[in-house]
């Protein structure tokens, strides 16, 4: 059957209600990466999104899309690890309702100078005012070096690697990227795919699915890792762990699923308002919050939220044996300024 007819049958599938197999799953994002529909692709790429999401996708058809990116279509980097500790990844899903500054990069920097074996994968902004690679270019990071042996070194000597999505997966760059807005299965997951495989991830999901997220985490090899919703009082959602409002967390331990609630005040995080972590207007305010945050420098509602989240990440490296003692250590980290120092030497070696 040729590739056009086999689509068209997968999708006249999910439109009668039926669950695709991983395999077909996989063949038909293989066909749509390959750009193989012509003048259609686009037109079938959103229906074939809209259709899985109206239906309700499973487990199996996420992980056959998500096994395609990473699979087929990614141009992976090996990188040689000279250390035992796990490779940690903090990421969010995006497609939020509620749009916070750079949460997940500051974090990334604080647990790396804590100690945590950090990679960092991002991009440009789609649907915010600032990606990770926007800033940290602002900042002068040359987020365009992706040499291995750079890589390798700054992991080795400080904990951390920055890896920008674009070079590393050129079909869903020219087919996917910037064209979907609406949230749809690949939002589950798709912010793992990067250049370089990782261990454990703390992973920001902009819904309360979280469940459905931890179980493909765990199908795709994770273990030790957490899915974090988060939300403000009016039940807006955003992909961190909160502290204005609460946050559902799903955690992946020895394969298992633990799910719970949390406010801020349950790890003596005072509540805030979200006025304070907003995103700026552009990339250059966001810029200024990175350092203010990392110069300590007031702005306590806007630390007091990377202090949660890169606690979070600082907990599941396996460097303490709870999140309150990951905030903790993430709070000295940046008081000392070893955190600021640590920013400082990673833009020297990625100059």
């Amino acid at each position: 059957m040729k590739n056009k007819e086999y689509f068209i049958k997968l999708l006249r599938k999910i439109i009668s209600n039926n669950n695709l197999s991983e395999n077909e799953a996989f063949s038909a994002l293989k066909i749509l990466l390959n750009h193989e529909l012509g003048d259609a692709n686009d037109t079938c790429f959103g229906a074939f999104l809209a259709s899985l999401m109206t239906k309700g996708a499973v487990v199996d058809e996420v992980v056959g899309l998500i096994k395609c990116v990473l699979n087929y279509d990614r141009i992976e980097l090996k990188i040689e690890r000279h250390f035992h500790e796990p490779l940690c990844g903090i990421i969010g899903s995006g497609k939020d309702d509620f749009k916070t500054f750079n949460v997940s990069s500051i974090s990334a920097i604080v647990a790396a100078a804590a100690g945590v074996k950090v990679l960092k994968n991002g991009s440009r902004s789609e649907a915010s005012v600032a990606g990770t690679t926007d800033v940290f270019e602002y900042l002068g990071v040359n987020v365009l070096d992706n040499r291995k042996e750079k890589l390798e070194k700054c992991l080795d000597e400080l904990n951390f690697a920055f890896c920008d999505v674009k070079p590393y997966f050129p079909r869903m760059n020219k087919e996917y990227m910037g064209k979907f807005f609406f949230v749809h299965p690949l939002s589950y997951v798709l912010p793992i795919a990067s250049g370089i495989s990782f261990d454990r991830v703390v992973f920001g999901l902009a819904n309360d699915n979280t469940e459905f997220t931890a179980n493909l985490l765990i199908k795709l090899g994770y273990n030790n890792s957490m899915v974090v919703a988060g939300h403000d009082l009016q039940g807006n959602n955003f992909d961190e762990i909160s502290n204005i409002g609460k946050t559902k967390i799903s955690e992946i331990k020895d394969g298992k699923i633990t799910t719970y609630e949390i406010m801020p005040e349950d790890w003596g995080i005072p509540l805030s308002s979200s006025s304070e972590i907003r995103e700026g207007n552009s990339i250059q305010e966001n810029a200024i919050i990175f350092q203010e945050i990392l110069n300590a420098s007031g702005c306590n509602d806007k630390v007091n939220i990377i202090l949660m989240n890169a606690g979070a990440l600082i907990y599941i490296s396996g460097m303490c044996s709870s999140i309150q003692e990951g905030i903790a250590l993430a709070k000295d980290t940046i008081l000392s300024g070893k955190a600021k120092s640590q920013f400082n030497k990673i833009k020297e070696l990625l100059i």
